[in-house]
């Protein structure tokens, strides 16, 4: 019978060839959907470029230990970001994926009788979680170029107002936000008002992440949170791991609606490799922009108005029914978004308009080629 320390050592022996197989057939399996016979998902802003290698590597390296709970990868990942967003641990807050961030905060602040002031059109996790607590939302418009309107923002702050949600750059129009702009509004909307800015795509933007973000903000403003993913730049959406940046006294009170969400240790692993891989995360980046790039040349070239897109989408306006276009493409095996998050009684303002994620160089000429044939141009 073998002793505790060989059956290790023969574990750790049958994990290391493992890993050494499935590291070396990556090149041919990484970023595989788990069903290759569903359409292709130019719908869900999935990273279609793939992870860092070398989260790959140490995840693999890993799952031996899945039989035992954390230790301290959360703890290490949590330190790791502090130090990249220039604060210290208790400014952080992990979650798995950025998602459960706005909901917590949908859940602490979200009430009969109080609004959260967004825009239309918008991202709707949060809220439409705040609403279900019983909350309204005000609504305001994009401006002419599909980005906020900070003016018409502020204006619409009142008493009752708990939230002020911006998703930078918005999603669903994909349009970013003048960072000297969107400062000036942060600071003067009411201190005891939480401004919550989500920061999803913003490392994807034409220009660097520490020109746009606001984290810097959260040790000047109590009332500001800033959440981040690693599900779109670094390409763990699979993992699910996210997290908030915000005043300790602030996140204490948000996380008391926190219903277990923290990242599995696997997760932690995975995005604590990704965060050293700089030079993977670059090569992402800059596929997204050369992607992003040809595929509003492209819609210029077909005559179709679209956003100066800065996320890991575009929307565009088709000029037929949003949901005729959907049905076409997906007949020719392509799925796509329409644009969601408009204010009640403004849906007929983007009835044609479509949000198409980025995928690869041969996805968007697959996908350039669908709409030219669905609209009849060239």
């Amino acid at each position: 019978m073998k002793s505790l320390p060989m059956l290790r050592q023969s574990r750790r022996l049958a994990t290391t060839l493992l890993s050494a197989i499935l590291v070396a057939s990556a090149a041919s399996t990484f970023a595989a959907p788990t069903d290759t016979t569903s359409p292709l998902h130019l719908n869900a802003n999935e990273n279609l470029f793939g992870f860092s290698p070398k989260a790959q590597e140490a995840v693999i390296k890993a799952v031996e230990s899945g039989n035992f709970y954390n230790r301290n990868e959360l703890d290490d990942l949590a330190v790791m970001l502090a130090k990249k967003e220039g604060v210290t641990k208790d400014y952080i807050q992990l979650t798995h994926g950025s998602g459960p961030m706005l909901l917590m905060t949908a859940a602490t602040y979200g009430k009969p009788g109080a609004n959260i002031v967004t825009t239309s059109p918008g991202y709707p996790q949060l809220t439409g979680a705040f609403a279900q607590r019983g909350g309204s939302i005000k609504y305001t418009p994009v401006g002419a170029n599909l980005g906020y309107d900070f003016k018409a923002m502020l204006a619409a702050i009142d008493a009752n107002t708990a939230i002020v949600y911006v998703c930078n750059p918005n999603n669903p129009t994909g349009v970013l936000a003048n960072p000297t702009e969107l400062r000036n509004f942060i600071m003067a909307v009411p201190e005891n008002v939480l401004v919550f800015v989500d920061e999803a795509y913003l490392e994807l933007a034409n220009t660097d992440l520490a020109a746009n973000t606001m984290t810097p903000l959260v040790k000047l403003r109590k009332n500001l949170i800033v959440s981040r993913t690693f599900s779109k730049g670094y390409a763990l959406a699979g993992f699910r791991v996210g997290y908030g940046t915000g005043n300790p006294e602030v996140l204490a009170k948000v996380r008391a609606n926190d219903t277990g969400t923290a990242p599995s240790f696997l997760a932690a692993i995975a995005a604590k490799a990704s965060l050293a891989d700089t030079e993977h995360l670059q090569g992402n980046i800059k596929k997204y922009r050369e992607i992003r790039a040809y595929t509003m040349k492209e819609l210029d070239r077909l005559g179709l108005k679209h956003s100066d897109a800065q996320g890991a989408f575009v929307i565009f306006k088709a000029g037929i029914e949003a949901k005729e276009f959907q049905k076409k493409m997906l007949e020719k095996k392509i799925q796509v978004n329409t644009v969601f998050g408009v204010a009640p009684g403004q849906e007929g303002e983007y009835k044609d308009w479509i949000r198409v994620s980025i995928g690869t160089q041969e996805d968007m000429e697959l996908f350039i080629g669908a709409t030219a044939s669905i609209l009849g141009k060239s």
